[in-house]
């Protein structure tokens, strides 16, 4: 499946922005910082919801802010159905 650049920001007081790359695979999402790996996690145990300002990612009672180069792909490619407008326009555009 894809991989993406992009940046990631936990919600929590004072966290830095760090830059990530996302792996998508069948069934699981790997997130990368440098040659780190920062999170490996199977897709069903991850809530994602696509917003103006990225996909928020929850879990093991995280929250996190992820917003990549290519979001339209990246939400197409999980299959998600519901998200803010603007990213329903651009993944409805890519459907076109």
């Amino acid at each position: 499946m894809g991989r993406y650049d992009g940046s990631m920001k936990v919600a929590a007081p004072n966290s830095p922005v760090l830059q990530v790359r996302v792996d998508l695979s069948e069934e699981r999402l790997v997130l990368h910082t440098g040659s780190r790996v920062l999170g490996d996690w199977p897709l069903d145990e991850l809530l994602i919801r696509g917003e103006d300002d990225g996909f928020h990612v929850r879990v093991e009672g995280e929250e996190a802010t992820i917003h990549t180069n290519d979001d339209p792909g990246l939400a197409l490619e999980l299959g998600l159905r519901s998200a803010s407008p603007r990213l329903r326009r651009q993944m409805a555009s890519r459907n076109r």
